[in-house]
């Protein structure tokens, strides 16, 4: 796995709609949103793979020295460890946002979390405005719903914006600029 003095690595896990594929991913020094939003690759490439089936974790069915993850298949992914963990500041910094509490439905997942929304628009209007096709929600959970014993809690869960069936709202949190230095509640 990763040396945890490599800030260009990071432990990724990615979901897809039945199988977590786990192992280290080349960051160069970005976000793992920021990787999954580029354009020029339809894949992902990992190292140290480890494949398993959501409804039991515990049983790794396959191992490989690397491997594509292709990036429409993806449901949800999480950056871990050393340089991966990426927190809510680092995502919404220098620009203002409102937060919002969402549960949202993907094909084989329930999510929890918080999506952040540049400036003071509504959810509806930044949905169809987002740029790029991943989008991170903060302080995230996400349950497997065919066997909900089965979830995933990280700062960020980034969410394929494709695969979204329902938002829902349950509260705005009110507007705040990521400028201050002093830490975000």
């Amino acid at each position: 796995m990763a040396m945890a003095n490599d800030r260009d690595t990071a432990l990724a896990e990615f979901c897809t709609q039945q199988y977590l594929i786990a192992g280290t991913l080349r960051t160069g020094g970005q976000r793992l949103t920021d990787l999954l939003n580029d354009e020029l690759f339809s894949s992902v490439e990992l190292r140290h793979v480890q494949v398993m089936r959501l409804i039991n974790l515990k049983e790794v069915i396959a191992s490989h020295t690397s491997a594509l993850v292709e990036k429409e298949g993806i449901m949800l992914a999480i950056s871990r460890g050393e340089g991966g963990e990426a927190t809510e500041r680092s995502y919404y910094k220098r620009v203002d946002t409102a937060k919002w509490d969402v549960f949202m439905t993907i094909p084989s997942f329930e999510l929890f979390g918080r999506l952040h929304v540049r400036g003071t628009g509504g959810l509806r209007t930044a949905l169809l405005r987002w740029t790029g096709q991943f989008i991170p929600l903060t302080d995230a959970k996400a349950v497997y719903s065919l066997y909900p014993e089965v979830s995933f809690s990280s700062n960020v869960i980034v969410v394929n914006k494709s695969r979204i069936e329902t938002v829902c709202l349950d509260t705005k949190v009110a507007l705040r600029s990521q400028r201050s230095a002093g830490p975000l509640t």
